[in-house]
């Protein structure tokens, strides 16, 4: 390992070698990096969600078309992302363990890399190929701190010279954060004597690092999908399935109006700093809720039982808030027909995942009902669904036990949650008391045929 020392003005560099990885055309670099360094020169800025703050920018605005208006916003999320911030939260139990085995064994090794962000110089100013540090030390006062430079050359293609501020917040960790935390709380002599291997992502704009960080640990290890849903719906600059859905669910938590305001766990995991009342409330997921409605909008799913109920509202723009408005429309009719059930999470399964899964296929039976119903039916009739509507529909819920002593309060499982759609099918008026038997038979024989020539159809009819 070479390490410089450059200083200019109050800033002192430090340069490492770095070996430049190829990877679909992209760069990162890796180096070994002194533990007491990296110790210095870190930020880590856990992702955070506050339900109380979100939940007073919505109701802020005029109703709540116009805050899913602002939610759905590209331009507005697009200036916003360089000032969000992504990691996960600290568990500190994971923290001692990793500084004990620190401490205490004598093979204790992190043989993967950590990987971080730096902001480069390079990106600032104009830096020909082979421009040494030195060469722009009179511009560096006009640059914003805690930006590093990268030197390359052309001579020595397979390796080049990261210098780094030798400070606080210089680099952001993406990957690794447990790691460096037990490092911290090592003893001196580990931690000075540590050499650590570093992944350096270095000029990306923060929608694609948070998306190198989603596939990072999505792929190889088990870390909240709910917060690995979060980062990608806040940095994406592009509105994909999972974006859209992560900004449904936001309004869905955060409007007054909604059933489920407030009853999300947005990261998942509840919200600490939300009162114990709002806590008790906070029963489904946001993953759950993203991964149960992504089928609604997804192309892929138009030869399943469950079909893309809301792909063409969602292929055209100004469509977009009408499933949000449906989808809110839908369980404030569910929460008026079984109210003291969805005031009383503790005592009822009708707000967690049985309740909520179950309700959710429902749902994609309904509007099928709903569209195939009018031989001609037009997109913006979508707009003329009111709560009232699916109380009618939905008439004959009451009836079922969804209470946590109940028939589906005793196991959490996937054939739970069927039994239970089975049942809110068979009670409902929507379907006419059929038996699911019956109703599903006739459901694939007609209503689901029908439905898939209208998702062909052109126009908004």
């Amino acid at each position: 390992m070479t390490e410089n020392i450059v200083n200019i003005g109050k800033t002192t560099f430090c340069g490492f070698d770095v070996i430049p990885v190829s990877q679909k055309n992209q760069l990162f670099y890796l180096g070994r990096i002194p533990a007491r360094f990296l110790l210095n020169a870190y930020t880590v800025v856990p992702a955070e969600y506050d339900v109380d703050k979100a939940a007073s920018l919505a109701e802020s605005y005029k109703n709540d078309t116009d805050y899913a208006e602002f939610r759905l916003d590209m331009d507005r999320k697009e200036s916003e992302i360089d000032t969000k911030s992504f990691e996960r939260k600290l568990d500190m139990d994971r923290v001692k363990e990793i500084t004990r085995f620190l401490n205490d064994d004598d093979y204790a090794l992190f043989p993967n890399t950590i990987i971080v962000m730096c902001d480069l110089l390079n990106d600032n100013i104009d830096v020909p190929p082979g421009t040494q540090l030195r060469d722009i030390a009179d511009s560096i006062g006009q640059i914003k701190e805690n930006l590093s430079f990268l030197e390359t050359s052309a001579l020595t293609p397979q390796k080049s010279m990261l210098y780094i501020p030798d400070g606080k917040n210089s680099l952001l960790i993406i990957d690794g954060q447990h790691r460096i935390k037990g490092l911290e709380n090592a003893n001196p002599n580990v931690r000075d004597n540590y050499d650590v291997l570093v992944s350096f992502i270095a000029g990306f704009d923060r929608a694609v690092v948070a998306k190198i960080f989603y596939t990072v640990n999505y792929t190889q290890k088990p870390v909240n999908k709910s917060l690995l849903y979060h980062l990608m719906g806040e940095f994406s600059h592009n509105l994909d399935k999972r974006t859209f859905l992560h900004e449904v669910v936001r309004v869905l938590n955060e409007v007054t109006s909604s059933a489920l305001y407030k009853r999300v766990k947005m990261l998942g995991t509840v919200d600490s700093t939300a009162t114990v009342e709002t806590q008790k409330k906070m029963t489904i997921s946001q993953a759950f809720l993203i991964d149960y409605l992504v089928r609604s909008i997804d192309s892929k799913a138009k030869t399943g039982i469950y079909p893309p109920i809301f792909l063409r509202f969602y292929q055209i723009e100004d469509f977009r808030v009408d499933i949000i408005h449906f989808i809110m429309n839908y369980f404030e009719a569910i929460s008026e027909l079984k109210r003291v059930d969805w005031d009383s999470p503790e005592q009822s399964i009708i707000c967690k995942t049985i309740g909520i899964g179950a309700f959710i296929r429902v749902m994609y039976f309904l509007f099928v009902k709903i569209v195939t119903k009018d031989p001609d039916y037009n997109m913006v009739n979508i707009r003329n669904i009111t709560k009232d509507n699916l109380k009618d529909l939905l008439n004959g819920i009451q009836t079922i036990d969804f209470s946590t002593t109940g028939p589906y309060g005793k196991a959490a499982s996937g054939g739970t949650l069927n039994k239970l759609k089975e049942e809110i099918i068979e009670k409902s008026a929507c379907f006419k008391g059929l038996k699911y038997e019956d109703f599903i038979s006739d459901y694939k024989a007609n209503d689901l045929k029908k439905f898939r020539d209208w998702l062909n159809t052109k126009g908004t009819k």
